[in-house]
């Protein structure tokens, strides 16, 4: 092997390295129409589960809705006081 090859070789060697670092350091781009980020998704889906369990947690504690909840029959007048409550 004459000189010029064995350093081209080097040469392309350090390339591919320098290349496999570019890819290693880059961040993948986030594929999402909704989020900007993994993180924004997150966060987003975070707040709405808390704000699910807060929601879930006060119609439980809630005795007029727990009353209509437990009633057998009802009448349009529970139908509306329900709206109304989930309102």
């Amino acid at each position: 092997m004459n000189k010029k090859a064995f350093l081209k070789a080097y040469q392309t060697i350090n390339q591919l390295a320098e290349r496999e670092k570019k890819v290693i350091n880059e961040p993948e781009p986030y594929e999402s129409a909704l989020y900007k980020s993994a993180e924004d998704e997150a966060l987003i889906k975070e707040y709405h589960f808390a704000k699910f369990q807060k929601n879930l947690a006060q119609a439980q504690s809630h005795p007029d809705l727990q009353s209509l909840v437990n009633k057998e029959d009802w009448s349009e007048e529970d139908t509306q006081k329900l709206l109304a409550m989930l309102r």
